[in-house]
This record gives C-alpha cells, structure tokens and sequence, in this order.
C-alpha cells in the first residue's frame, strides 16, 4: 500500500500542475494494508488479467500500466520524425506525438537513460529548466512505432496491437471515448492489414534493437515467426521492410528461410494453395489471369512478390537455395509487374556493362524522372501518366531479369500461351526455347498415380522427367515437414546388386540414390513387367509395379498402389 502511495505522489510530482486536490483515495477502494501484507509477491508480478484489461485491482504492476496515455502525469512526449511517417508503409501520419513518463523511459532502458537524464544533445538544454516542464525529444521513427515502444515500456506487453482485429470496442476506449492512441487502424479508419503489421513489427523490431530493450526484440521475432508460419507470403513483406533497418538482418534472414522452404506459397499466394494431401494445387494460369483484379484483391496487405524492391526481386527469384521451377520464377516476375507498388528504377540493378542499343534505348525511355522527396500517394498511381512511366520502368527491369531464365526448363504449352503474352521476353528467346525443346523431345510422355498410401503426402499424380540409371523418372510437387520438395519416383541399385523402385525426395542439388534421400516406400524390381527399350534408354525399361511395395524409413501403412499410364504426345 505504501508503494502505490509512493507511485502516486512521485506521479504529482513530476507534475506539479495536476490539481492538488487529488487523492489517492478517489481511486477505486484497495485492500488494507494488512491484506496486502498477507498477499503473496507473485500474485502482483503474476496478475496479467488485470494488466490486460487496463484496471487499477491495487498491483504495482497495474497501476504502472494505468498511467499509460495519461496526459495529467506525463513529462515527456515523443515526436516522430516527418521522414519516419512519410517512408512508413502504412503512410502513418495519424499519430504526432506520444506522452510517457521519463522515470519509466529510463527504467526499461539504458539508452533512454542516458537520453533523458545524461549528457545526450536531447537533453542538454531540458537540465537547466524547471522540472515541471514538458520535455519533447523527436525521435527518428513513425508514431505507431513510438506508441508501441511506449506502450512495452509501461506494461511489458503489446496488447494493443492485437486488440481489436475482430472490431471490438471500434477504436474506442472502455468508457466509450474515442481513443486517439488507437494503432490497430490505418488513416482511413479501418483495420490495418497484415502485411503493415508485420511491417510495423519489424520496425519496432529495429526501435528495441536500438534502445536496448532485448525482451521486446525476442518477443517481435517470436511473433513474426509465427505469422509467417500461418501466412508464409508475408515474408516478403518482412524481408522488404528489414532490408531498410540496420539491425534487420537477423529478421531478414528468418524471412528468407520461410520463402526458401515454401517459395509457391510466400512468392504467389494468390495461385498457389495447399491441398488437403499436402499437395500443391495450381490453377491454370489462364483462369487466374483472367480473374487478375479478383484475386490480386483478395490478398491485397498479405504480402507476396509484389511486397518486394527491384534489388530484392532478383536476390530472392534467383536464389541458388530455392527450389522455385523456372515457370514458378517466370510467374513472379510477371505478377511482379502488374502488383508492386514500390517506386523502383533501374539503377538498384547491377547491368551487365555491354549492352546493345536496343537495350540501352529501351532503358533510357522508361527511365522516369527523379523520384519526389514523399512517397506518392494512391490516387497517383491512377493517374495516367504516373502509372504508365511506373509500370514501364517496372517492365524494363523485369525484362532485364527475364534474361536469367533458362527458358528450355518451362513447358512448351506454357511457353506458347502464358510467356508469349507476357511481353517479358523476344520472339528470338522464345524460338530458341522451342528449338532446345525440340532436339529434347520424347515421343511417350508417361505419368504415375500413386494412391492408398498411409502417408497422404505421397499420394497424386507423378510426371515423367528425367532419367535415372536408365529408367525414366516421374516426379510430383507437394509439402512435406512444411517445406515444398519434389517427391520422385525412379529405379535404385544397392551396394548388393538389387535393384528396386523408390518413392522419394532427393534433396536439391544430389543425386538419386544415395543415402541423403528422405524415402517413403519401395518395391523390387521384379514386380515390375518389363518392356522394350526404345533407342532414347538404350536397355530395357522397367515399369513402375502396382503392388508388392514396402515401408522404409518414414512411410506410414498401409503401402500404396501405383498405376502407369502413357499419354502419346501430339
């Protein structure tokens, strides 16, 4: 009881002005103090329901958090710097300045300690006034970032953020009042999206790093964890905004793993999803295009490849530890264009130094004029002559990048109907992807149906690719341990000389075969029924047997059943 006493009057006395007539007993009655003599120390350190529900219930911790946005006891506000709020994602302008105590400030962080009360330039005029006077210190970051920093500061929590999403109390406080601190809505008024939350994260993120406060950063990179793991395309989005802040590059680098490990489902969410198997359901891309404002809509603030910089675009696209296909790459690019929001220029690309002079005048004319000292904002994107120097800058670069693609990877009926019309590559580069995909032809295309295995991520349709020990491969795309792999099919020889067909995954980069594969099921040849080689194999091939397979290593009964079709290509 003495304590909150003691918290009250060091409260009046930062602020002399609030009115004297205050008591400590207005407050809602406390326990005696032999009651709370009696109450055991963890009940005060442990009492998160009254923290989240913001009531005075007579806990230090409770009443620490009840001073927050209270203006009357206030000493200090935090202004947010114009840059900070014009460069934030969210254009956050809403918030201009943030109050706080300073006593708090500097007992949750050293380097506030030193600001406030040290030989900081922020402070070297505040020392010689009067106490009672208000001390602003502007900080180089958006208001939202402040008020978060702030609000972790007073309660060790960031309750505010996640208050909300579902409409509750619509921006008010409990006693009904608007609330002017509210940073779960955008300057619109509505909610703020994912993609501005995870981006607001990251730079608060930042913000802890930089006031030393370790707790708030392993709490945010906790939290982005998690919401990459539900919504993996907002690692884009986290990766974009970590490349901006200095100490981003530990967030940067779990952003990049979550893309690695699902590249469909974080680059191209909006044409990827994941089936009940765990296998990766495609639509073609015909109905997608067609439906392009629809769905680019639907995952509007998630993230994506159009949350991406020119400079990342190619750094993450052309990744060598992506398991992304060619077309995979090609659609990015593509959606790229028609999406991205970023202001972009040529100049955040390394251009090979020998250029031709179509090249260089295809650069020159979509090169737009120098970029204005504030973002844009969203009507200029519709307007007409804006948009259209926009998107062709945009349109050089991803022609530039499309370059990098090896074309003779990516079907010819894809390179037909949805690359022919992207505008991204020359009538040449295409004649000389068909040209490679002609002399590679093969006459039978075959595919496998696995189905009935207790492992579901092995059951689907498998597509013959590839050749292995002189027997045609057959491969499947899917999701296995929250990773996309490609499960395969294909003829092994032992060290004993036996031979069998495998289910599966052969990691990136090795060899079938060998012992780095993660394997599901097998079956001895000899359930196979031979048939004649054709000049393309050189020896007889095998067929892929319907039964008589077995569990190895992580495969779950019951064994699966297999059925061989052959399509004759026209």
């Amino acid at each position: 009881a003495s304590s909150r006493n003691e918290l009250v009057s060091f409260a009046l006395h930062l602020n002399p002005t609030t009115n004297d007539a205050m008591d400590v007993h207005d407050k809602p009655p406390k326990p005696s103090s032999e009651e709370a003599a009696t109450a055991p120390l963890s009940t005060a350190i442990s009492s998160e329901s009254a923290i989240s529900n913001c009531t005075t219930n007579g806990t230090l911790l409770a009443d620490i958090h009840s001073l927050l946005h209270v203006e009357e006891v206030t000493d200090i506000s935090l202004i947010p710097t114009p840059s900070s709020c014009a460069a934030s994602s969210s254009n956050d302008n809403s918030i201009t300045s943030v109050p706080a105590v300073k006593a708090i400030l500097a007992a949750r962080s050293a380097v506030f300690r030193r600001m406030l009360y040290g030989e900081f330039c922020e402070t070297a005029r505040s020392n010689s006034k009067n106490i009672a006077e208000n001390v602003e210190v502007q900080l180089d970051y958006s208001g939202r970032v402040l008020q978060l920093l702030v609000e972790f500061c007073f309660t060790d929590q960031l309750a505010s953020l996640n208050h909300g999403e579902d409409g509750e109390n619509g921006g008010k406080s409990k006693d009904g009042r608007n609330n002017k601190y509210d940073i779960n809505s955008n300057n619109n008024g509505g909610a703020i999206s994912l993609e501005e939350k995870a981006r607001l994260l990251t730079n608060l993120s930042g913000a802890a790093h930089y006031f030393d406060i370790p707790k708030l950063e392993s709490d945010i990179k906790k939290q982005l964890s998690t919401m990459m793991l539900d919504h993996p395309s907002l690692a884009c989005a986290i990766l974009d905004e970590s490349s901006k802040i200095l100490p981003g590059e530990e967030i940067g680098l779990l952003a990049m793993d979550r893309i690695r490990a699902r590249p469909k489902a974080a680059l191209l969410p909006w044409m990827h999803g994941v089936g009940g198997s765990g296998e990766i359901v495609t639509p073609s891309f015909g109905a997608v295009n067609n439906n392009h404002d629809s769905t680019t809509r639907s995952w509007e603030g998630k993230g994506g490849v159009i949350a991406l910089s020119a400079s990342l675009l190619e750094q993450v696209i052309f990744d060598e530890k992506s398991s992304a296909s060619e077309l995979t790459k090609f659609h990015c690019l593509r959606k790229w264009v028609q999406g991205c929001k970023h202001e972009v220029s040529m100049e955040e690309l390394e251009l090979p130094r020998k250029q031709s002079e179509d090249d260089i005048l295809s650069l020159d004319q979509s090169r737009a004029p120098s970029p204005p000292t504030s973002p844009p904002n969203k009507s200029s994107f519709r307007d007409g002559k804006f948009e259209d120097e926009h998107h062709q800058q945009k349109l050089a670069i991803a022609k530039h990048l499309a370059q990098k693609l090896d074309l003779s990877l990516i079907p010819a009926s894809d390179l037909s109907s949805t690359v022919n019309d992207s505008q991204l590559l020359s009538t040449h580069d295409l004649y000389q992807a068909y040209r490679l995909q002609a002399l590679n032809a093969e006459r039978v295309k075959s595919k496998v149906i696995v189905e009935g295995a207790g492992l579901a991520e092995v059951n689907g349709t498998y597509i013959q690719g590839g050749v292995h020990e002189g027997t045609p491969m057959y491969n499947k795309e899917g999701v296995w341990k929250d990773r996309e792999e490609v499960f395969r099919i294909f003829m092994c020889t032992y060290s004993n000389g036996n031979k069998s067909w495998c289910i599966s995954i052969v990691p990136k980069g090795k060899e079938p075969g060998k012992t780095t594969d993660v394997d599901f099921y097998e079956c001895p040849v000899s359930y196979g029924k031979g048939i004649g080689g054709g000049p393309l194999y050189g020896m007889e091939m095998g067929v892929v047997p319907s039964r008589g397979w077995k569990l190895v290593s992580y495969g779950q009964p019951p064994v699966p059943r297999a059925s061989l079709i052959s399509v004759l290509e026209k």
